[in-house]
């Protein structure tokens, strides 16, 4: 073993040393130090398995996928994150939110919208707070184009109805209302939610307006 690799094995193991013993177990599993000649068997790291909801690893949720990869390049969208709002803050950075426009006028891409979960929320339900929230961000923002809603894990658990609060709230406001299902408990990892997303775009976008010729794409 070169010493390259046993000072990244030592480094790995430093970090280890601060979970507790089960976390630590898990993780273990993940990390390892790469093996330029492919000849290591115990260099592979256990992969392709279930992201777990609310650890923060390299790859992300079906909530962050449908969050950063697709919705993330609309800038004429008020984008929610309906759920807690670390999930939100978690995924609110990414290269897909740079643009050209104006903040909170024909863009709003880098703004962190969420309608904070509390404790009070998981025991009597969202759907009110929700509502709400539509209401006042279309009051803030009247030039926004549309507005999605993504769910996160608590919203899924408890049962939360966002397809119907976007298809009342739409009808009232005269604006596409897109319920997105990401919760981060469901499939493997990210690409469920990129999935999850586009369904909800051919579903609640395509074909339900006119494209104008100063319309962004």
């Amino acid at each position: 073993m070169s010493t390259a690799i046993k000072d990244t094995q030592k480094m790995i193991e430093e970090v280890l040393d601060l979970y507790p013993e089960k976390t630590k177990k898990d993780r273990a599993k993940h990390l390892t130090a790469n093996d330029p000649s492919g000849q290591c068997s115990a260099c592979q790291v256990k992969s392709n398995v279930k992201s777990r909801p609310g650890v923060m690893t390299v790859r992300g949720c079906a909530y962050a996928g449908a969050k950063g990869v697709v919705w993330g390049p609309v800038k004429d969208q008020v984008t929610i994150s309906h759920g807690p709002v670390g999930c939100g803050q978690y995924s609110w950075w990414s290269r897909r939110n740079y643009y050209n426009g104006q903040t909170g006028v024909d863009t709003f891409g880098t703004m962190h919208i969420t309608t904070d979960f509390q404790e009070r929320d998981i025991v009597y339900g969202g759907d009110k707070n929700l509502a709400a929230a539509l209401q006042e961000l279309q009051e803030l923002f009247p030039l926004a184009k549309s507005m999605g809603i993504l769910s996160e894990c608590p919203v899924g658990l408890i049962g939360d109805d966002i397809e119907a609060v976007s298809k009342k709230a739409s009808k009232e406001m005269g604006i596409p209302i897109v319920p997105v299902r990401c919760e981060g408990f469901r499939g493997v990892s990210q690409s469920l939610g990129h999935h999850i997303a586009n369904d909800t775009i051919r579903d609640h976008i395509l074909g339900k307006g006119k494209l104008e010729k100063n319309d962004s794409l």
